[in-house]
């Protein structure tokens, strides 16, 4: 009789020991899996959202999802009411325009990354510099006036100017925006902000900061005006037509945050007939369009390409190793603060009713 009962304490302690040591379940595109689960400190286990199944979605605490359901938001939505335990939908980037939050089960805690601390400022600072001496512009004049009809036809050195002295506007002075002044100061320019809601003291690098109402007064002191804000129901259109209208006739608009912050009309047609110096853009107001592998739409209706004064990329200034390294941190940090029943980071909503940890607002 005690072996007999020493057996079943056994069985039931076997038991008991697997399930503590069970891995937990996340649904993480494949792509993403190894790269992600060497910067794991707790045991997770892994599924693809698109191979998963109904055991799988039953088990599963947190979702990040990839590009097939990024971009069909039918079956995102039905994803998430497929997964009881849910607890976490950790988006693998900073913007969260793209979500429909009321669609989202309130169970779900909501968090982003912020990757691009470093390589957007320097994406901007590259803009600002090389804006200012026109390289581009003299290599190729360069070439055609030297080896292109294989003799001299230069004509006298053109000018370009410094960015020490000139004024840097910042429309929204978060992460993003307070790192490029950094750099910009170090550069000798002039910095100013207007931002939501206002710091209780000026930083001492800004020449002033206010808030919206004090955008007019930032477009005409700038020599380069960088919006910085995320997209919501406040700043979309924040950077109307009547406000791109008071920006310097020398000044550059610099979009690396979302496309409908600015408005569209206004700025094609400021740049068209040349009122403003130009605009470097990184974001489009169909943005990703560019990926679709259909003729029917632009990154804008209007045809941005046939402009000279224009710079733009395909939203790749937070595009390095560097950055995509530092989210899959960010995200493994997550997952593993979620296993100990920790504080998640860059949370955008809390979770309710969660089972395994406190959900605290850490920015």
């Amino acid at each position: 009789m005690a072996l007999h009962l020493l057996g079943q304490l056994g069985c039931l302690y076997a038991a008991w020991a697997s399930h503590a040591l069970a891995a937990d379940t996340a649904l993480v595109p494949l792509q993403l899996q190894d790269s992600l689960r060497i910067k794991l400190t707790t045991p997770w286990g892994f599924v693809d959202p698109n191979t998963a199944t109904a055991e799988d979605r039953a088990q599963a605490q947190v979702l990040i999802p990839g590009g097939s359901l990024i971009h069909d938001t039918d079956a995102f939505e039905k994803v998430l009411t497929k997964l009881p335990n849910g607890q976490l939908l950790q988006w693998p980037f900073t913007g969260v325009d793209m979500l429909n939050l009321t669609a989202i089960p309130k169970k779900f805690a909501i968090c982003d990354v912020h990757q691009g601390g470093v390589a957007i400022p320097e994406y901007v600072m590259g803009a600002i510099l090389t804006w200012n001496v026109r390289l581009p512009q003299t290599d190729a004049a360069f070439r055609q006036c030297t080896w292109h009809d294989r003799r001299n036809s230069c004509s006298g050195l053109a000018m370009h100017r410094e960015a020490r002295g000139q004024t840097l506007g910042i429309i929204g002075y978060g992460t993003i925006g307070q790192a490029v002044v950094q750099r910009a100061v170090a550069f000798g320019m002039r910095a100013v902000a207007v931002t939501y809601p206002l710091p209780k003291e000026k930083p001492a690098e800004l020449a002033w900061i206010g808030g919206d109402s004090q955008l007019p007064r930032l477009m005409k002191e700038s020599d380069f005006v960088v919006v910085a804000v995320p997209l919501n129901h406040a700043t979309r259109g924040l950077v109307s037509a009547k406000v791109i209208q008071s920006m310097k006739p020398t000044g550059v608009l610099i979009n690396i945050a979302r496309g409908p912050i600015v408005d569209e009309a206004g700025l094609y047609e400021a740049l068209r007939s040349k009122r403003i110096e130009g605009a470097i853009l990184d974001v489009w107001w169909n943005d990703f369009a560019f990926f679709s592998n259909t003729s029917s739409t632009w990154p804008s209706k209007y045809n941005f390409s046939q402009l000279q004064n224009v710079w733009m990329t395909p939203h790749m200034s937070s595009n390095t190793a560097e950055a995509h390294d530092e989210a899959l941190g960010q995200m493994a940090a997550n997952l593993d603060a979620l296993a100990r029943g920790e504080p998640l980071q860059n949370v955008v909503r809390k979770g309710e009713n969660s089972a395994r940890s406190t959900m605290k607002l850490v920015v």
